[in-house]
């Protein structure tokens, strides 16, 4: 990879370079070796940089089928590599088609840089050229032929609202500092940030002060640091807590992976072979093939018998704890009586005692970093000293606990549940796994992964059709980081991770295009296609029948010779219903035959066929909303 020469002009001592050569290179500085997006005539100045003077490509360019697009992809590349996923986009009618993406990163804690190229500033600044509509700007409200139009609407929409750091550069002479403070907040609070760059300002020249005195920027600089005396004592209060406890529980969340703290985690348990549980967000952050793991705890939305293990517990450990109605079985979480629950997240430490009806904060202890609480248990805990006294007749988790309903073995149709007792098995430890927004998500979470795998879905903000094009960004990223996800050497040396994405009929309709993407850019993957005849999730809500939960039929095999391979050089695709045909399948790609490709395998399915688990969901729901309604009947 080549980078541009300094331009000599030295008037501060340091080397003066276009700003578009100085965001170029802080990417780089910052782990963000590929960008994604749509060119646009704002963008058009700055995408110039991405390229060396002999046009090979600096940054890998990686041009999506629209905005909407390009941010799920620059999500999925940040979900996989933890470093920030870096979007570009043009001023209004791109921006604003990338905005749900953007939103659905906010919701989940995902690094996302979007860089928006604006008007140039010689228009909003000039007094003749100012009050005239600019194309992709909206024109005043009242008086549109008269008043000057806003500049910067669409700074004003997202600043504050859906990222955690907005900056609209004037002064060339303060972008440079202003484009790495941007940075610097999407890695303290791990949420998306947004530059509005003026056509004009990516040839001016600025000083590579801040290149040289700081020559990269990464998550470890950027979250709060935590006094030591502080961190030494609280590691003791918490390992006091812990040696008068019986049976310790450890439960991993999401943010645990989003703030760097995962390998942390798994060391800590490693350690003290303390029970673990997972959540539905946080699945694959602890590693489920050891002895200690017990499963995923949703609340009463899980399995029976992890709740019935979480009541064995009377001390709770909980990292990186992301609360909301998805994640904790509709507000369901519920600890024994007597037990203490510790909540250590990036940004605080919590303490709270149960009691019958509700729980009580013992503490609490505002800007403490769950890395330094990890690095200090780490340090200090001494597992023969801990007074655990488990259940011996708990065994730890295993998809048994699901009692899958048993099947004729001569029925060939293919099911939900067939689905669920046979594809944890098809999973190799290290693979990759992409599951979209829909029915078969929610029997995901009581899967047992192998080792080392690397799961990733929208499980909050469930924007369907997310999926594809993420994985188009994972896939991207794993070419950037080869094995990045992996923590075992010997397996890091022996096998090459396949990139799994379980994907639906009505959610891949949305976003398709960026298959033609993934055949451009070589991205071998294995694609399950659910063809469930439409929109699952929302027949088991309501209207089972409608037609508005249908969808068009494809010729889904033939997808990928429309978009880009007509000879089938690069995918094989098959269309399968029955389970003898499934089971080949299986063997056949976990074995790594011919997956130096795409392979999209079009799976029929029952219109109705739902797991259980997403069933219980839609009840609790159903129950919840005629509980609220009879509540307001009262009311009134």
């Amino acid at each position: 990879m080549t980078t541009p020469a300094l331009n000599v002009n030295k008037d501060d001592g340091y080397p003066k370079i276009p700003l578009g050569e100085y965001l170029v290179r802080r990417l780089l500085s910052i782990g963000s070796k590929s960008a994604f997006g749509v060119p646009g005539d704002f963008n058009l100045p700055l995408l110039e940089f991405l390229y060396n003077k002999d046009g090979d490509e600096i940054i890998n360019w990686i041009g999506c089928c629209n905005e909407l697009n390009a941010s799920y992809a620059a999500d999925g590349y940040s979900r996989y590599t933890n470093k920030i996923g870096c979007l570009i986009t043009t001023y209004g009618v791109g921006e604003l088609s990338a905005i749900n993406g953007i939103t659905g990163s906010y919701a989940e804690n995902i690094k996302i840089l979007h860089i928006v190229g604006v008007a140039p500033t010689f228009i909003s600044e000039d007094e003749n050229l100012k009050y005239k509509n600019l194309h992709h700007l909206i024109p005043d409200k009242e008086f549109p032929n008269i008043n000057s139009p806003n500049f910067k609407i669409y700074y004003q929409m997202v600043k504050d609202k859906i990222s955690c750091a907005s900056e609209y550069l004037t002064d060339i002479e303060t972008s440079c500092d202003k484009i790495d403070d941007v940075i610097v907040q999407i890695f303290k609070h791990s949420k998306p940030g947004y530059i509005f760059i003026p056509s004009d300002f990516s040839n001016k020249l600025v000083s590579s002060k801040n290149l040289i005195n700081v020559p990269s920027i990464n998550l470890s600089d950027c979250l709060n640091k935590t006094p030591m005396e502080k961190i030494d004592n609280l590691t003791n209060e918490i390992i006091d807590l812990i040696g008068n406890s019986q049976s310790p529980a450890i439960i991993g969340d999401v943010l645990t992976d989003r703030f760097g703290c995962t390998k942390l985690l798994n060391d800590f348990i490693q350690m003290t072979k303390f029970w673990n549980f997972s959540t539905m967000m946080g699945k694959s952050v602890i590693d489920e093939s050891g002895q200690a793991y017990m499963g995923t705890y949703i609340g009463l939305g899980g399995l029976t018998t992890v709740y019935n293990k979480i009541l064995k517990c009377d001390i709770f450990l909980i990292f990186g704890l992301e609360m909301n109605e998805m994640n904790s079985g509709n507000y369901s979480f519920k600890f024994p009586k007597g037990s203490q629950i510790i909540e250590i997240n990036p940004n605080y430490l919590k303490i709270t005692k149960c009691h019958d009806t509700e729980n009580q904060i013992v503490d609490f202890y505002p800007n403490v970093s769950m890395t330094h609480i990890l690095e200090g248990l780490i340090a200090k805990v001494n597992i023969h000293d801990a007074n655990t006294n488990y259940d011996k007749s708990v065994k730890s988790y295993d998809t048994s606990e699901l009692v899958l309903p048993l099947q004729q073995e001569d029925e060939e149709k293919i099911t939900q549940v067939h689905l669920q007792r046979e594809l944890p098995n098809f999973l190799n430890p290290g693979d990759v796994l992409v599951c979209e927004t829909g029915s078969f998500q929610f029997a995901v979470q009581d899967f047992k992964f192998p080792s080392n795998l690397k799961y990733i879905s929208q499980g909050f903000y469930l924007s369907i059709g997310m999926a594809l094009p993420a994985a188009l960004g994972v896939g991207i990223a794993m070419k950037d980081y080869p094995k990045f996800h992996l923590n075992d050497h010997s397996l890091a040396r022996n096998y090459t991770p396949r990139l799994i994405l379980l994907e639906g009929d009505g959610a891949a309709q949305m976003t398709v295009q960026e298959l033609t993407t993934m055949l451009r850019h070589k991205i071998p993957m294995e694609i399950f296609l659910w063809n469930n005849n439409g929109y699952t999730v929302e027949r088991a809500i309501e209207g089972p029948f409608r037609s508005y939960n249908d969808i068009m039929p494809w010729n889904w095999t033939k997808l990928l010779n429309v978009l880009g391979d007509p000879n089938n050089e690069f995918n094989r695709c098959v269309t399968i219903d029955k389970k003898s045909q499934l089971s080949e399948k299986f063997k056949e790609l976990k074995e790594g035959k011919d997956n130096n490709c795409i392979q999209l395998i079009e799976v029929q399915l029952d219109t109705h066929d739902i797991p259980r688990q997403l069933d219980f969901m839609v009840q609790e729901m159903t129950f919840k909303k005629k509980s609220s309604s009879t509540t307001e009947k009262k009311v009134k």
